[in-house]
């Protein structure tokens, strides 16, 4: 799978006009069942980095926790993985719930089912929630200091989300499925190519 991303000469996200930048639409990481809860990313760059906008449809947000780097995975997220070298041990993870909370750090995966988590300290990213109807969005940017690459050529990448049922049932989303429950699936991440 490629999701092309778009160069753009606005400076922040709120200068974007999102309905002209391609939309990836995440799928059951099954790969079999129905998507309950739309969900939707679209990113695109410029000098200084990646913009982003997630969409999650929701019924009820079960969320608790609004800090930095508080385990929000262990709730309701939407997560993105970049993998900007072509060592599929290394890659960076982030997160975003529909309260605040946000989550940055460095992974290193060993291929073997082990991924090191390395929390980045200072919160580099910039990011709002916002209401939507039927749902919430998280608009972001995400500065080219994260990464020791060029934004250039092709990267690799998935997209996730993770949503909680009233029941607490969990259901997971992504863009690339990796149809193991397991998100840290490196060789099973999609392209991102830059145009």
């Amino acid at each position: 799978m490629i999701y092309s991303i778009v160069k753009t000469t606005a400076a922040s996200c709120m200068e974007v006009d999102w309905d002209y930048i391609p939309v990836l639409n995440l799928s059951s990481n099954d790969g079999v069942q129905e998507v309950e809860f739309n969900t939707s990313c679209r990113m695109c760059y410029n000098d200084n980095g990646i913009l982003f906008k997630f969409y999650a449809e929701d019924d009820k947000i079960n969320c608790t926790m609004s800090g930095y780097n508080q385990p929000i995975y262990n709730e309701e997220t939407v997560e993105l993985f970049i993998q900007p070298t072509s060592d599929l041990h290394k890659y960076v993870e982030l997160e975003w719930n529909a309260i605040g909370g946000s989550f940055l750090a460095n992974i290193n995966n060993d291929l073997k089912g082990n991924a090191a988590i390395s929390l980045i300290q200072d919160n580099i990213i910039k990011s709002d929630v916002y209401a939507e109807e039927n749902g919430w969005s998280v608009l972001g940017f995400i500065s080219k200091k994260l990464f020791d690459a060029e934004m250039s050529g092709e990267w690799k990448f998935n997209a996730y989300r993770i949503k909680r049922r009233s029941d607490n049932s969990m259901i997971l989303y992504a863009f690339a499925p990796t149809i193991d429950p397991a998100f840290h699936q490196p060789d099973k991440f999609a392209v991102l190519k830059f145009l």
